[in-house]
């Protein structure tokens, strides 16, 4: 909304902070889903690997379809995935 004010104190969202912690978040998922590594894990789920490794790293920029395409082989949802346990700093 054009001139709105926000609120003061309100959260601003670092994208750099955000996809680390997407990458984080999707790492320990597959761990404890019992994937040693991302490569693995990728085959698995149909996801180029490298670019894959690229998601955990958070050195890459995710697209919404390809990370519920993620989520969706760790059989979650996205608000199961953005859940609680999902910080950001």
């Amino acid at each position: 909304m054009k001139g709105a004010k926000r609120k003061t104190g309100s959260l601003r969202q670092d994208p750099e902070v955000l996809r680390k912690n997407i990458g984080a978040k999707l790492k320990k998922i597959r761990k404890e889903l019992g994937y040693g590594n991302g490569d693995d894990f990728a085959y698995a789920a149909e996801i180029n690997r490298s670019q894959y490794g690229k998601y955990e790293a958070g050195s890459q920029d995710i697209r919404l379809s390809t990370l519920l395409k993620i989520v969706n082989s760790m059989d979650l949802t996205l608000e199961e995935f953005f859940g609680k346990d999902f910080h950001h700093e």
